[in-house]
């Protein structure tokens, strides 16, 4: 049967290329954990294509001659799917190199041409099969092929290849060295192949041999189970660099934030006090009218103190807990007395945001308990006060209430409601995180360390119970707490100072009368302590609470010193300055500008200097450091030194 046919010469380069293709078929053969690679993928499916596609073509060359006996429709169809086979490889290899080239898609015009181009030539071929403008045979067998043939059938490999290579040529920038290397080749030597044949009309067969070769660079180079393991070994090596870069951010961040938390209110209890030093001199005559006076900065100390305590016991009871010395110690007390407590605490901070407190108590909870009376005050304080801070108008309401009470004991639940700003949703996996700071462009006014909510969880699990949180965005939130609690049935001394600052008013040497200043700040007490020091030196002293307002009174005053706080709501003291510095209508263009904050990390001075403020203090603020700075950056004609025994 088979006695008329032979293989042609022509067809040995690619009897050579199905066999070492079918090789690498085998040698790459399906790999479940590679086959959910993209690249990998295509490159499979391009194998099976090339495959087809040779043992097509082969056939072709082979058995499509009417002479030896093959029908002529049998010939024609043989022609029709060896083009249409190869058109299809040319179109798989540009998919191939547009996945790894463009991963972004911002490519997709050129697939859809490529789509549209593909679907226009299989039109043609299938037209061409009645109408006979392309290839055909003529009726004593004489194999033809018009004018159209090598613009229709050769037009659509050469745009494939070419405008992958081209694309590969814009974005080559993104890939890896090796990457470059195997494309590139892979690339060149197949379109080479395919303008051989294309220029020799058909005569020398090396588009689907020279594609082979490129498929062969491209496994060996990109496609084995080694690269790819290399390549999912130095993904987890990138995730786990981005993973240490986000923990350094967010120890940097933690400890910024601490920074700011703590010295804030510190710099108002150390001002504060080192007013109360200079104002309380022994060797000056007291004037009795300063009594009041001193009696708010002791007031002002006491808050800022409680801030400050807050903040330290936050941070002591997570170590506590870190380390498994926090223990429950349960005692007697009276559930009442302790709700009461804690409403009249909660109700003068809610009066002052002018929220409504409300409290109940279901009278079916017997009052006499015994539990860790401390952890549970502390919980209640810490959702009650998360609830006055994230709600500025309305109401915060607690409601304690009972489940499963026996004999022995009962679970009480402590239910915290408030009509704040609410969580997102996104969100509320993480509300019991260490450190967490949700929402932080809506909440950064807010001051807190992120660690109240974390504690109140890990307190409740050490007594064995539970929270939990529903939120709805913008309207509020619901904290219930449930701890397991039993049924009772049975009914200072004075520190000497050390001598250091005792009295700080030494360190003033100097005045400046003729001296304006701008202090800005969000916090009062801190404008206070700037204010009383500035003008123990006899300085004009402004204040400006909000980066705003400190624009605006550089549009209408000039002054000799700017101090700036850094963490400001509305814009911080960075923006302020740089929006100053491009404001036509500032005074205070040559003004010196110090930075006065609490964010005191090492490198932060040099941070500052560079975005260009003139110099930098940290708070809390110390007299001596504010005068040499002070001292620093104002002319020496605006000084007036004074004598050590003068009246400051």
């Amino acid at each position: 049967m088979f006695g008329n046919y032979s293989f042609p010469p022509k067809t040995y380069f690619e009897i050579a290329s199905l066999g070492y293709l079918l090789v690498l078929y085998l040698i790459s053969f399906h790999d479940s954990d590679r086959n959910k690679i993209r690249s990998y993928k295509i490159f499979r499916y391009l194998e099976v294509n090339m495959l087809l596609a040779l043992i097509v073509s082969i056939m072709t060359y082979t058995f499509a001659f009417p002479e030896s006996g093959t029908p002529i429709p049998v010939c024609t169809l043989l022609r029709t799917l060896d083009s249409i086979m190869c058109v299809m490889a040319s179109r798989i290899f540009a998919i191939y190199l547009l996945t790894y080239v463009d991963t972004e898609g911002r490519y997709k015009t050129i697939s859809l041409i490529g789509n549209i181009l593909f679907a226009t030539y299989l039109a043609l071929m299938i037209l061409n099969l009645p109408f006979k403008f392309i290839l055909w045979y003529t009726p004593d067998g004489t194999y033809m092929h018009g004018s159209l043939f090598v613009p229709i059938v050769f037009s659509a490999p050469v745009f494939y290849l070419t405008s992958g290579i081209l694309t590969l040529i814009i974005r080559i920038k993104t890939l890896g060295p090796r990457e470059k290397l195997a494309l590139s080749i892979a690339s060149f030597v197949t379109l080479f192949g395919t303008i051989i044949q294309a220029a020799t009309d058909g005569v020398i067969l090396l588009s689907l041999p020279f594609g082979s070769i490129g498929i062969f660079v491209l496994y060996f180079s990109l496609e084995t189970a080694d690269y790819h393991q290399l390549l999912k070994n130095n993904k987890r090596l990138v995730l786990a660099e981005q993973d240490a870069i986000k923990a350094n951010r967010a120890k940097s961040d933690f400890l910024a934030s601490m920074s700011h938390e703590i010295r804030t209110p510190l710099n108002a209890v150390l001002g504060m006090d080192e007013l109360i030093l200079i104002e309380t001199d022994p060797d000056k005559e007291q004037d009795p009218t300063i009594i009041k006076r001193i009696r708010g900065y002791a007031e002002n100390i006491k808050d800022a103190g409680q801030v400050l305590l807050s903040v330290i016991n936050d941070i002591l009871d997570l170590t506590k807990i870190e380390s498994g010395k926090m223990d429950i110690k349960p005692v007697p007390y009276r559930l009442n007395e302790l709700v009461r407590d804690v409403g009249t605490m909660i109700s003068i901070k809610a009066e002052q945001k002018g929220l409504t407190y409300t409290q109940t108590i279901d009278p079916r909870i017997p009052d006499r308990l015994v539990g860790d009376e401390l952890r549970i005050r502390q919980i209640m304080i810490n959702l009650l006060n998360n609830a006055v801070k994230y709600t500025d108008s309305g109401k915060v309401e607690m409601a304690i209430s009972e489940k499963e009470q026996t004999d022995s004991g009962l679970t009480l639940c402590i239910r915290v409601k408030d009509t704040g700003i609410g969580i997102r949703n996104e969100d509320l996996p993480y509300i019991f995180g260490d450190f967490q700071r949700l929402d932080e462009e809506r909440n950064k006014q807010i001051e807190g360390t992120g660690l109240g909510l974390s504690i109140v969880k890990r307190m409740i699990g050490l007594m064995n119970g539970d929270i939990n949180v529903v939120s709805k965005y913008g309207e509020g939130s619901v904290f219930t707490a449930m701890i397991p609690q039993e049924i009772n049935k049975n009914p200072g001394t004075n520190v000497s100072a050390d001598g250091k600052n005792k009295n700080p008013g030494k360190a003033i040497t100097y005045h400046t009368p003729k001296c304006n200043y701008l202090v800005v700040d969000d916090s009062n007490m801190n404008l206070i302590v700037a204010t009383r020091f500035l003008q123990k030196i006899k300085g004009n002293v402004e204040t400006a609470h909000s980066g705003g307002e400190a624009l605006e009174k550089m549009r209408s005053s000039k002054y000799d010193v700017i101090f700036m706080d850094h963490m400001m709501p509305d814009p911080d003291g960075i923006r302020t300055y740089e929006l100053s510095r491009k404001d036509p209508d500032n005074l205070n263009l040559d003004t010196p500008m110090i930075m006065m904050t609490a964010n005191a990390l090492s490198g932060m001075r040099e941070e500052y200097l560079k975005i260009g403020f003139t110099d930098y203090i940290s708070k809390p603020i110390e007299l001596a450091e504010l005068l040499r700075v002070i001292k620093l950056h104002i002319p020496e004609d605006l000084i007036e030194e004074i004598g050590e025994d003068s009246d400051h």
